[in-house]
């Protein structure tokens, strides 16, 4: 079998590493920010109740999410076959095209749900529900490439 070069690939993961740090800290920001924001309308039990919906929009994902990363792992595997042919090639930009088109998706879902939300002063629970999408929001991002990370290390593992 031929040496493959992963070294594009350790790069993204990388990349994916750095995002997800930076996605961690701005999530703890927003937990503060909508913490004390509850707190100061009185109802500090609303941010427990936004973050346990975030968690169990995170559990009704986890297994769509973890597919999606687990298949762009495998395309960017293949991807780093050797002598790869035309319609091969073809077929992996293919992959990558639906893979991205998923994610525009579940992006778009998620900024239309936030802008065509209520002002939190002329709606009466509108702020639980924003503090519920953004977290849930950022949990679906950190969770796609830290499953992105597992895939393709446990993939890379089975090959060497």
């Amino acid at each position: 079998m031929a040496h493959l070069d992963f070294k594009k690939l350790n790069r993204q993961m990388m990349v994916y590493r750095i995002v997800q740090t930076m996605l961690t800290g701005l999530l703890i920001v927003l937990a503060l920010l909508f913490q004390s924001r509850f707190a100061a309308i009185g109802k500090p039990d609303q941010f427990y109740s936004s973050v346990v919906a975030a968690v169990v929009v995170q559990l009704l994902l986890l297994w769509p999410v973890y597919k999606l990363a687990w298949r762009d792992a495998g395309v960017e595997i293949e991807g780093i076959m050797p002598n790869l042919k035309p319609d091969q090639l073809a077929a992996l930009r293919k992959k990558r095209l639906i893979g991205d088109l998923w994610k525009f998706c579940g992006v778009s879902f998620f900024i239309a749900f936030v802008a065509l939300q209520p002002d939190a002063k002329k709606g009466v629970g509108a702020l639980i529900f924003l503090a519920a999408t953004l977290f849930s929001f950022l949990l679906t991002c950190l969770m796609y490439f830290q499953c992105f990370n597992f895939s393709a290390n446990k993939r890379i593992k089975s090959l060497n």
